[in-house]
């Protein structure tokens, strides 16, 4: 659960973000959210063909609430995020799987 939800909600936060600013007036396009077991790790993209990121958004100095929000949560499950911006743009988020305490 300390896992999954943060994915969950870094997903719907990245591909809200797409939907909204990717294909602007309608412009058609494709999106893909995908989680891989890759190395000891997890991979989780999310990438669309749309417009791009712009070249001078730093992730680590963003202004919206969803890029930070993104950044939080990824620091929650101890990941890291790497933005490629062209095709389109890609997030992809790295992370180990988390040990958890025993509940009761």
């Amino acid at each position: 659960m300390e896992t999954a939800i943060p994915c969950g909600l870094i997903i719907s936060e990245l591909v809200s973000n797409s939907l909204k600013y990717a294909f602007p007036n309608g412009q058609p396009g494709e999106l893909l959210v995908s989680l891989r077991s890759e190395d000891n790790c997890y991979k989780l993209t999310v990438r669309d063909n749309g417009i791009g990121l712009s070249e001078e958004l730093e992730l680590g100095n963003a202004k919206t609430l969803g890029l930070k929000l993104v950044q939080i949560l990824t620091g929650q499950i101890d990941g890291e995020i790497t933005i490629n911006r062209k095709p389109g743009t890609e997030f992809i988020i790295t992370f180990n799987e988390l040990v958890y305490k025993d509940r009761v």
